[in-house]
């Protein structure tokens, strides 16, 4: 829960909106919960939501394997419950931590409509990702298009397994954050492994929404 409290802002950053609206709740209930058994249950969740989707090499990642050693065959005293509320009583709102995601999501590099068209695409094209930025314009991520403006087929597959029309949000979280499976971040890895591992990645991640 220490780590969990240090990396809190880093690890929103990896996750899909779905995932923080998970790891949030816990957080809360954490918060609120007065019994210590309850507590170290809750704490035990949040450890298994985040073991799924945090690369192997990141602190938190590391800090589980790192307790599992020292727990093998010896007795680890529980932490008070006092110390579980005060490491996360200082965390971001969820508010501020979507306002966060989302201002991530934005950064990254991007086409605008208008160089869509001057590439010979369809700014409407219902299976790629359209974010649209604080003035109302529309943001294509640029992982989707190959070198010449042309859609990616992977892409606009998978973006269909990920519903991105619908929630374009959530499928651009799911490219550009690091996947604990993939060990890297998705959008990253396009023609760098199978696009099979995609797309089951994909499958995987919506099969536990």
């Amino acid at each position: 829960m220490a780590v969990l409290a240090e990396q809190w802002h880093d690890i929103h950053s990896r996750l899909s909106p779905e995932a923080i609206e998970a790891l949030s709740d816990l957080a809360g209930r954490l918060l609120r919960e007065d019994d210590q058994e309850a507590a170290e249950e809750i704490a035990h969740e949040i450890a298994g939501l985040l073991r799924r989707r945090l690369p192997g090499d990141h602190p938190f990642s590391v800090a589980l394997r790192e307790r599992t050693e020292r727990r093998a065959g010896v007795a680890e005293p529980s932490l008070p419950l006092a110390e579980l509320r005060a490491l996360l009583s200082h965390t971001p709102s969820p508010a501020e931590v979507e306002r966060e995601a989302v201002a991530r999501l934005l950064a990254a590099p991007a086409l605008t409509a208008a160089e869509l068209r001057a590439l010979g695409q369809n700014p409407g094209d219902p299976a790629l990702i359209r974010l649209q930025d604080d003035d109302g314009a529309g943001r294509w991520p640029a992982f989707q298009f190959d070198a010449d403006g042309t859609p990616l087929p992977l892409v606009r597959l998978i973006n269909g397994i990920l519903e991105a029309f619908d929630d374009p949000l959530g499928a651009a979280s799911w490219w550009l954050s690091d996947n604990g499976w993939l060990g890297d971040a998705p959008a990253r890895l396009i023609g760098r492994v199978p696009d099979e591992q995609l797309i089951a990645a994909a499958r995987s991640e919506t099969a536990g929404v």
